[in-house]
Order: C-alpha cells, then structure tokens, then sequence
C-alpha cells in the first residue's frame, strides 16, 4: 500500500520541498500531501488555496493571490508566503497538479539528500 501511495496511484501525493519560499507554513525539507484535482475542482480554486503546479519541469508549491478569468479561461498568480513578489509566470490550470492538505517536518530530507546525490554524480 505504501508503494501505491509513493507512486500515485492514490488520490493523495506527497513531494518533498527543496526551498523556505512558504515559511513558516512549511520549509525546506518538510514533505507535502496534496490532492489531486479534478476539471471542476481545479476551476474552483480561489485566492489563498495552496497549490502544486508544474512550471518549466519542476514541481512548485505555492499560495494563490489572485484568480484571472478571461472568456473560458482560468490563470492564477502565484507567490511563495516568504517572497517579496509575485512568481513571474502565470500558472494555467493544465500546470495545477494538486491542492495542499498538510505537512510533515523535516520528512522529505532524505530525498533531498538522495536527490543531490544523483544530481551531482
């Protein structure tokens, strides 16, 4: 069971966070639950709901501050709760792999650690 929750079979997935961008809701090395979205959930996300979103390959969690609508179409800006301003792309709801449940301290440090590893040999 633990291996089908790793690999995502599951509604639920964890990932582990390589920054402080949201401190102090979470920090580097702390592992993340987030839910996977469905087409109506994904349109109703609001400002303030936490997300994971993928941008330029990589997995990114971080509150949103404003909803844009134009014609059928739904963006969102984002910004990390410790940045001083705004993620400078725009996230579309095709990036928005998930919504933040809860998080557990210092958790995902043994990934970081085997990530660098294999990043670096």
């Amino acid at each position: 069971m633990f291996v089908c929750f790793i690999a995502g079979i599951f509604k639920y997935k964890i990932i582990a966070i390589l920054s402080n961008s949201m401190d102090p809701i979470f920090n580097r090395g702390d592992i993340v639950l987030y839910k996977k979205l469905g087409d109506k959930e994904l349109s109703n996300l609001n400002t303030n709901s936490i997300i994971v979103y993928n941008i330029d390959d990589r997995l990114i969690v971080h509150r949103i501050v404003k909803k844009i609508k134009s014609n059928n179409n739904i963006e969102y800006i984002t910004k990390g709760d410790a940045n001083n301003t705004v993620d400078y792309k725009k996230v579309s709801t095709m990036q928005i792999k998930g919504q933040y449940i809860f998080h557990i301290k210092y958790l995902g440090y043994p990934s970081i650690l085997l990530n660098k590893f294999f990043n670096y040999n």
